[in-house]
Formats: structure tokens, sequence, C-alpha cells
């Protein structure tokens, strides 16, 4: 049984819950014999979602009839109403400060943006596109980063399901602007890299500056974002350039891409410069997510303002090193950069990724396993070291708090077993145990 009032209105449709709470049933204003049948075969695309289903509110099952009347609809789960649509999170610099004055964390953020990608990565593993991607269509929980992708029926197959709408602007396309394709996986990944982006510099980075056709405005947008979109710091093309870009966001600034860590600085490069016109060298969903998972462990916290942000270790001297917030300089003692590397070859080891450790920073499992990223959430996640900072000595220490030793690799040295500390010195090599990934001290 659903409600006698409709909870939103939309062109499609209507939107009710169910009297007991637990479900959301979207009746469309159109019965269609044809919908009905679309949405079965989206049912049966979403058995077996596995642990994707919590990024996905999949379509559970379908209406026929309501109160005798034939009627077209699809139910869904419905999501808690501690989740807030994402745009109302991150429509604006100023609504951002705000949150942040409030307590929220950049970090959030971050997994937000984790969760966006999660969730198109989920359904492009599914051999789908969903076609509309952008900030009205998720829901999140600010507190931990949680996201839903809503919308699910209108899913794309090629040659199976095709695309019921075109998208938002903004969001859309180019080429898909430029009426030379339709919405499919490679429009999505435009569309995900705009959100991703959006979501953690708080704006639209190919927002137009120019006016194209002041006579028409759709028509307008169609240039500005079609033909002519331009990804606001291309620095070969400043169409779109605001000079507020990389000003500290707390002095009325905007934050810049070069603020992110470098692997979504080039994930950036490649979706919205690069590939800008080429779909198919755009970056995958599953980059995202992996760039963006990666990104946790070079999170540091301001001395000055408190929020969180990305320590810039690629950015020669230390000094440079700025929050992209407040504007204020990291202070020695400088945080540790470690490289970490897996074996991929008997003797063999690739660098893996970066991280950055400072002072009272707990140590977990995960960074030690080979093939891991960090988890949405660490809480039930092993602790198995401790980082300090010795000022009698001037060196930052790693407490082993593991049973397994570890070891400093070509050093001579005894193991470091449980209640030992490593002092972490530019040029160390070492293991976090067999079969674990090594460490290399970078500063």
């Amino acid at each position: 049984m659903i409600a006698d009032q409709a909870t939103h209105r939309g062109g499609e449709g209507s939107v009710y819950y169910t009297l007991d709470g637990q479900y959301a049933v979207k009746i469309y204003h159109a019965a269609s014999a044809d919908k009905q049948g679309m949405l079965q075969k989206i049912l049966e695309l979403g058995k077996n979602l596995g642990e994707d289903e919590q990024f996905l509110a999949w379509p559970l099952g379908i209406v026929d009839s309501v109160n005798g009347q034939s009627k077209t609809g699809v139910v869904t789960r419905r999501i808690p109403t501690t989740y807030t649509p994402l745009y109302k999170l991150i429509y604006s610099p100023r609504d951002a400060i705000n949150q942040f004055q409030q307590g929220r964390s950049w970090l959030e953020y971050l997994k937000m943006a984790r969760g966006t990608a999660a969730a198109v990565r989920a359904v492009h593993g599914k051999g789908m596109a969903h076609g509309d991607v952008h900030l009205k269509n998720f829901l999140a929980r600010s507190t931990t980063g949680e996201v839903v992708l809503i919308d699910l029926d209108g899913l794309i197959v090629k040659g199976f399901l095709a695309p019921q709408v075109k998208g938002m602007p903004g969001f859309i396309a180019p080429e898909v602007l430029m009426r030379k394709s339709k919405p499919n996986e490679l429009t999505d990944r435009y569309s995900l890299a705009v959100l991703v982006l959006w979501t953690l510099l708080l704006r639209n980075v190919m927002l137009t500056q120019k006016c194209y056709d002041p006579d028409d405005q759709m028509h307008d947008d169609e240039l500005g974002y079609g033909q002519f979109a331009c990804f606001s710091e291309n620095p070969a093309d400043r169409s779109n350039w605001i000079p507020r870009i990389g000003t500290p966001l707390f002095r009325n600034g905007l934050l810049s891409y070069t603020s992110l860590t470098p692997k979504l600085q080039d994930l950036t490069k490649q979706a919205l410069i690069t590939a800008l016109h080429e779909p198919q060298k755009r970056p995958q969903a599953v980059e995202w997510e992996r760039a963006l998972a990666e990104a946790y462990d070079v999170l540091i916290s301001c001395a000055n303002c408190r929020q969180s942000f990305f320590y810039q270790y690629w950015l020669q001297p230390p000094p440079r090193r700025t929050c992209p917030f407040c504007g204020a300089g990291a202070r020695p003692p400088f945080p540790v950069v470690l490289d970490l590397m897996e074996e991929r070859a008997k003797g063999m080891y690739v660098l893996i990724r970066s991280m950055v450790l400072y002072h009272g920073l707990p140590l977990f499992a995960d960074v030690t396993e080979p093939g891991r990223y960090p988890p949405f959430s660490r809480r039930n996640t092993p602790i198995i070291g401790q980082v300090a900072w010795d000022s009698r000595e001037g060196v930052y220490k790693l407490l082993n708090l593991m049973d397994v030793p570890w070891s400093i690799v070509g050093g001579g040295s005894s193991p470091i077993r449980k209640g030992s500390a490593i002092p972490l010195k530019k040029g160390m090599l070492f293991s976090f145990g067999q079969g674990k990934r090594l460490a290399r001290v970078i500063e």
C-alpha cells in the first residue's frame, strides 16, 4: 500500500512512499507495456549486485495497477532520511564553507566523490550506462560519505535498452550536445569526471564564461558545453578561466585541481583536456574510484584552520605546500612521505602509491596488504602501527603494534618486533612482513 499523497512530482512521474515507510514507488504519468518490459529487463540485470548494492537504489519490483486502475510504476528501497541530495551539499563554494564552519571535513567530500565513482563503476560493470549522471541523482550521508545513485529505471544497454533522457545541463557530454552521440557509457565517463571534480572542488569546472548566443539561452549552453566546451584550468585555452581559481577558498577563492593528488590531476587532464572530444580515451569509472581511494592516505590536517587537505608532497621545497582552504603553509616537522611497493615477480617490486605519515597517525592493516585499497571506513580495520615525532632525536618513528615483526631491507639490523619502533629516515626501505608490502621513506 502506498500513501495517498505524492512526496515528489516530476516530468516523468510521481513518487510515493509505502505505508510501512520501507519503499519508494514511482508511478509514471502514462501506463506503458513497453516501459514495463524495459523495467523487467532492468530488474533481471540487477541480480547479484553483491557489495555494490549499497551504492545503488536498484528497482525491486514493477507496478501494473493502483486501486484497480492500470498504471505503470517501479518500486525501489527507500533511502533513509539521513541521506541528503548531493547538490544540497556541494552546490556552491559558499554553501560548502557553511558546511565546513559547522565541522564538516573535506575527507567527507572525498568519500562522497569516491562513492559516486563506485556507483557508476557498478553500473558499467553490469554492461550498462546510466545516461543521467549528475549531482541531483545522488543521495549522500555527509557524515560518513556514503552515496546512493538513484533513477535507475532508465538504464542503457547498447542494442537492448535505449536512452530515455539526454542528461542534465552542465553534465552532458559535448558529443551529445553536438548531436554526434546519444548517452552511453562513454558519455557517463564525462559526466562522472565533472561530478567528481564538482564534489571535490565545489564548482563546475566546465562552467562557461562566455556568451555564444545572447538571443537563445538553450543554444548558448549547447555551444558553451558542446562545441566550445573548455576545462576552466586548461593551460592552452583560457576561455573559461576564473581569476580566483587557486586563491584560498576561505579568502573568497576557488579550489584548483592542482591541489588534488597527482593521479587525480592526471585523470582530470585526461578526461577534460586530452579526451574532451575523444570519448574512447576518457578514464573509466574504476580509475577514478581507485585514485580517490588512494588519496585518503595523503590527507593531513591544516595546523591553522584544521581543515583536511592533500599534502602536496610533489611540490618542492616543502614550504610551497599550502592549505588550499586558508593558505597557511606546511610547518616543520614536515610529514614523512612513504612509497608503498608490491611484489610483481620474485624479487621485483613496483611502486603502488604514496602515503603521508604525521604525529599521532595510526597505521591500518590495509596499508600493508597487497592489492588492497583504503576501505570507505576503517572503523573495524586493525591498527598495526602508530606514528610519533621524537623531538629529542628529530625524527618520526613508526611503532610496531603487530605480533608479526617488521624488517629493514638491507640494513642488517634485528627484526622490529611488537613494541619496537622504526626511525623513519630518508632512503630507508622496510618490510611489513613476508607477503606484505614494502615501504620506502622518500622524505
